[in-house]
């Protein structure tokens, strides 16, 4: 999957926003016009990756996550909680509110992050993800922890 990355560094960020967004030359006044601002490019940086794909066209482990998550109801606990995985000895973190303070996703979604990999109890977490619209069920896989983002269009809701 190709994935577009966006910077990581806020100073390289505010220079490719900068180089974006000031035009060549500056307008500038003349007798009786005022100078006009120049156009500014989005700040938003390209996080969303389209279009969006059914669960089949991302790793296998996405698909296996979607299946343990829609068993498991997509539950909503007020904190971050390990879950068991059937017929393991493994477990899986989810529910816990996902705030989207980058504003990478629909601001007026309500989501959900769910981790992709079950793990043995008490070891570290990786950086794959679901986030999920516990209104719309629209589900997101990140595979870089919420650096991008692509819907899944069916197959996982």
């Amino acid at each position: 999957m190709n994935l577009i990355r966006k910077p990581r560094c806020a100073a390289v960020a505010a220079l490719l926003l900068t180089a974006l967004a000031v035009p060549a030359a500056a307008p500038t006044a003349t007798a009786g016009t005022p100078a006009q601002a120049p156009a500014v490019a989005a700040a938003r940086a390209a996080d969303v990756i389209d279009p969006p794909l059914p669960v089949e066209a991302f790793p296998g482990q996405v698909k296996d996550a979607c299946a343990i998550w829609k068993e498991l109801n997509w539950p909503q606990a007020k904190r971050p909680t390990d879950y068991p995985v059937v017929n393991t000895r493994l477990v899986i973190r989810g529910s816990n509110v996902y705030g989207n303070r980058s504003g990478d996703l629909p601001l007026e979604g309500h989501y959900r992050e769910y981790d992709v990999n079950p793990r043995p109890p008490g070891t570290y977490r990786d950086a794959e993800r679901l986030v999920r619209d516990t209104d719309t069920h629209t589900v997101w896989y990140t595979g870089d922890h919420y650096d991008n983002f692509q819907e899944i269009s069916s197959g996982c809701s």
